[in-house]
């Protein structure tokens, strides 16, 4: 009781006005706003080797590859890559290519045997679930380029959806199928998949939270000549940016009105 007493009153005045304050940064904080001192520990890493191929790299080190290339088209990926698992959204030999792996990793199809229908994925690799969502490689319902997949990742809270070879706008089944996303890799180049403007509706559907990062447009390297560039993506688009490296951290945290667009380099 002495030493409860001998607290001096601006002691006990903080101590009181402690929860207030806390409070009232909760309540003026803008929305998704988190403290800064947890944006130093990335949940994830992506990792892009060029056209549709992602390196998915959990906190504790899990490995999924995604749509694999060949080594043909003009990309150089790590002759020593390897990964735990490996997803292949459609049979098209530049999403498919299980040489491009050391070792056997655990394969995760999209489609069924005879390409006429989509394997039900719902797998967890070591700390990364993974899921999957049938959609076309066209406006026809698969009718000038078959079926294609869409996988979504989870992993320390934050969920990554890689769009595969999408060929149209996302129906309200597909886009609820999907759920809620953090990251979205989408195709952007046209020609097999969709274009420019179709990315934008189709990103606009999924709205995902954190980071937009298109794929399969034209580089200098890829030597697919129908491919557009990236450029009418971006253009007039506020929340760009440009990496000068492959590889890109996932926080978790968001201090921007809407996702960052981020244009990986491919080496």
């Amino acid at each position: 009781m002495a030493s409860l007493l001998r607290k001096s009153p601006s002691s006990l005045t903080r101590r009181r006005l402690l929860p207030f304050s806390v409070l009232a940064t909760a309540l003026l904080a803008p929305a998704g706003f988190q403290p800064a001192h947890a944006a130093s520990r990335p949940v994830a890493y992506l990792t892009w080797y060029g056209q549709s191929c992602f390196l998915l790299e959990s906190a504790s080190g899990a490995r999924i590859l995604m749509d694999p290339i060949p080594t043909n088209i003009g990309y150089l990926p790590p002759a020593d890559l390897h990964a735990d698992a490996v997803t292949i959204s459609h049979e098209h030999p530049d999403h498919n290519n299980l040489a491009l792996l050391q070792g056997k990793p655990r394969v995760l199809r999209g489609l069924t045997t005879d390409k006429k229908g989509w394997m039900k994925i719902d797998e967890r690799v070591k700390d990364i679930s993974v899921r999957s969502v049938g959609v076309y490689h066209d406006t026809k319902h698969g009718a000038d380029n078959g079926l294609s997949t869409v996988f979504i990742f989870e992993t320390g809270g934050v969920r990554i959806a890689h769009l595969g070879d999408l060929g149209h706008p996302l129906t309200d089944q597909q886009i609820s199928a999907i759920g809620s996303v953090d990251v979205v890799l989408v195709p952007v180049g046209g020609a097999t998949t969709i274009d420019a403007q179709e990315a934008t509706h189709v990103v606009d559907q999924i709205r995902p939270r954190l980071i937009v990062i298109p794929m399969h447009f034209k580089t200098d390297a890829v030597t697919i000549k129908e491919l557009a560039p990236v450029d009418a993506f971006v253009a007039g688009r506020p929340n760009v940016r440009r990496e000068k490296s492959n590889r890109i951290a996932i926080t978790g945290l968001r201090y921007k009105p809407s996702a960052e667009v981020v244009v990986l380099d491919y080496k």
